[in-house]
């Protein structure tokens, strides 16, 4: 399957979509991001030249996507996990008004909703929490609950929200989710899990091997954001890298295949990109690990493979995955 988009009509050929529902949040974070757009606040106008889902049993989503590539803003140099913030460095509190479209808490502006001015997507935002603390890269409890609280603002079955940690391709060392819309039906919406302990589960038949927690495994939503930052903090303070991609999930996938209610984490331990060589066609970070990939050469969208692609994903998780997973196991049993 392959078609030419641009914005938000980018998927119009994907089979399975269905008009979604939108929230007063997705509304204005959609009028808000078009709006910057048209004032020319971006690096470049978001411009995916070719979509395609690959032939095979995973259905990788591949994009062509050739200003992101060239016209980003260059990456911070991450050297270590627990690189401290420097406030030397580009970081969000140096944002222009303009780039700020929404304010999270009504008593101040300290958790709030940028654009990122080198989109991968239609909306690609930043959810930026606690800004003003110049805090680095590094998950706190507080900014796992913002990051979750968008499925409660969205009504969107297609909103998507990552993290990529320091040495797992986070670009700045400066708290930040990203925040998108992917309007295509993706396999680990609805991917069966191994059972691992407590509500955590495996992604497994998956060549990026991972842990999962879902919103139907837990009683509320203390549970979810405590469970999920038990297995994150882990892997923090281990120093192990990791990347983190939260997306709506079949409700049941027997008894209704329409539903998207349930709420999935995913999260990666993997291979540290610490002065690792760009030898792919792409970044292995959280959204490739999820199947959407970004592709920069023309050549290079022509060319790629499942093959090559279930290489990537594997040589980049399967390693640290084994590592770690007894101990999880272990730590989520201890609670």
């Amino acid at each position: 399957m392959s078609c030419n988009s641009s914005t938000e009509t980018n998927c119009a050929c994907s089979k399975d979509i269905k008009k979604d529902e939108e929230s007063n949040f997705d509304l204005v974070l959609k009028e808000k991001w078009m709006e910057a757009q048209k004032n020319g606040v971006f690096r470049y106008i978001l411009n995916i030249q070719d979509s395609k889902i690959l032939e095979g049993k995973y259905h990788f989503l591949v994009q062509l996507n050739i200003d992101r590539g060239y016209k980003r803003r260059s990456p911070e140099n991450i050297i270590s996990m627990n690189q401290p913030f420097n406030g030397k460095d580009f970081n969000f509190t140096k944002l222009v008004s303009e780039e700020q479209i929404m304010n999270l808490n009504n008593t101040d502006k300290d958790d709030i909703i940028a654009i990122n001015a080198s989109p991968i997507e239609y909306c690609h935002s930043l959810l930026l929490p606690q800004r003003c603390k110049q805090l680095p890269q590094l998950v706190t409890k507080h900014s796992l609950l913002k990051a979750i609280e968008l499925f409660s603002l969205s009504l969107s079955s297609y909103i998507r929200v990552a993290f990529n940690s320091l040495c797992a391709f986070a670009s700045v060392n400066h708290l930040h989710w990203h925040l998108y819309y992917l309007r295509w039906r993706m396999l680990l919406e609805y991917i069966d899990l191994e059972e691992h302990a407590g509500p955590i589960q495996i992604l497994r038949n998956y060549p990026a091997k991972g842990f999962c927690i879902k919103y139907s495994n837990v009683q509320n939503m203390d549970d979810f954001v405590n469970w999920a930052f038990l297995i994150i903090d882990y892997l923090q303070n281990k120093q192990i890298a990791h990347n983190i991609y939260i997306t709506r999930g079949k409700s049941n996938i027997k008894e209704n295949k329409e539903e998207y209610r349930d709420v999935r984490i995913y999260i990666w331990a993997r291979k540290s990109t610490q002065g690792a060589k760009d030898i792919h066609a792409f970044n292995l970070a959280a959204c490739e690990l999820f199947g959407h990939l970004s592709i920069k050469s023309k050549e290079a969208y022509e060319n790629v493979t499942e093959e090559y692609v279930t290489r990537a994903l594997r040589e980049a998780t399967e390693e640290t995955f084994s590592s770690v997973a007894a101990e999880i196991k272990a730590l989520v049993e201890s609670q």
